[in-house]
């Protein structure tokens, strides 16, 4: 049997070995930790290296897109313009094409007046013509009437003075 020192140094040669090996460990895992350490910080300088750029490039896209917002802003302001002017343009036009209008249906009922009273002027002038184509009508048969005895009268006259004359040369001849 080992005695109680044997024993003791038995332990004690174990336990140091056993430290030293423990220790060994622990300066082991201590290096590996310490490069995953510097690793990670390694990484983490990357990751925060990449997050500036990306922040930069962030606050470059929204200057850019404040820039494009304005220019937006710019020509819908531009447009909303030109569209009052036109509908300025368009109702001027339209208020033109009323005056414009109204002047020709004043000319039309003024032109449609004299056409009117053209037609009542023919009426009365064909009326009147056929008024006085009859009076003369008439007067033409009044005429030949009076022709007729004038002639009458003066073949009458003409067989007198034949019988006149036949009588002078008979009783005085």
């Amino acid at each position: 049997k080992l005695s109680f020192s044997q024993e003791e140094d038995s332990v004690t040669s174990m336990g140091s070995h056993s430290l030293e090996e423990e220790n060994g460990n622990v300066q082991k895992k201590y290096e590996d930790l310490k490069r995953q350490l510097e690793k990670m910080e390694f990484q983490n300088e990357e990751l925060a290296c990449q997050l500036k750029k990306e922040d930069e490039s962030l606050q470059c896209s929204k200057l850019q897109l404040e820039q494009k917002i304005a220019e937006y802003n710019g020509l819908t302001r531009q447009l909303e313009s030109a569209m009052e002017e036109g509908r300025k343009m368009v109702a001027e036009e339209l208020e033109k094409m009323s005056y414009k209008e109204q002047a020709l249906q004043a000319k039309m009922l003024v032109l449609e007046t004299q056409v009117r009273e053209s037609q009542e002027e023919k009426k009365q002038l064909l009326c009147i013509f056929h008024h006085n184509e009859k009076y003369h009508e008439v007067c033409l048969k009044e005429l030949e009437n009076s022709l007729q005895k004038s002639e009458n009268k003066n073949d009458s006259i003409q067989n007198y003075v034949q019988f006149l004359k036949a009588s002078y040369i008979t009783m005085f001849g």
